[in-house]
């Protein structure tokens, strides 16, 4: 029973200690895109989290793709699993009004399966761009990385390679979307 006690105490104070730390979470979406007048498909849209103190110092979540395909070809079935996650910082700078310069280091990885194949990049992307802040809640970004990426690969037949890719404003630029929520705890 003291056990029960002290744990229900400690919750207790967990929750009045959280009530006094209001923390900005802005929920939303990224979609690649090319840098220009057009967009690249929306239909590559991935969830994206961001949370912190502030709306100027945020950290940031976002699961790059997910997906798991199932064919059958000539009686052969083929699995294929893609999938890939993203964590870093970001910073925001005031430039107008309502537009800000941001730049955000994030890590993370990107995996490619199937019935044939496997592929892992592991990458250190440091992103870049702006930001318009349309109202308290809603908020438009466009960023490009410089990008550091290393993969390796194998297939079926045993063979295996690997690969360093540096690019500049090449890959993985994206156009985000978030709507930011006041949280009194994270």
């Amino acid at each position: 029973m003291k056990q029960y006690f002290f744990f229900i105490v400690f919750a207790f104070s967990v929750q009045i200690s959280a009530q006094n730390k209001t923390r900005l979470l802005e929920l939303g979406a990224s979609s690649e895109a090319t840098i220009g007048v057009g967009f690249g498909t929306f239909y590559t849209i991935r969830p994206l989290i961001k949370w912190g103190e502030n709306f100027t110092s945020l950290h940031r979540f976002r699961l790059n793709q997910a997906s798991i395909n199932l064919a059958n070809y000539d009686d052969q079935t083929y699995l294929n699993i893609n999938t890939g996650i993203f964590f870093g910082h970001e910073w925001r700078n005031l430039i107008s009004d309502k537009l800000y310069f941001v730049h955000a280091p994030e890590i993370g990885l990107n995996y490619h399966g199937g019935t044939n194949y496997s592929s892992q990049t592991y990458g250190a992307h440091y992103r870049f761009g702006l930001l318009y802040k349309a109202n308290e809640k809603l908020n438009f970004s466009i960023e490009t990385p410089i990008s550091l990426e290393q993969n390796w690969s194998s297939n079926s037949n045993g063979s295996s390679n690997s690969s360093t890719n540096l690019s500049l404003f090449n890959q993985s630029n994206l156009l985000t979307i978030t709507y930011a929520i006041q949280s009194p705890s994270l």
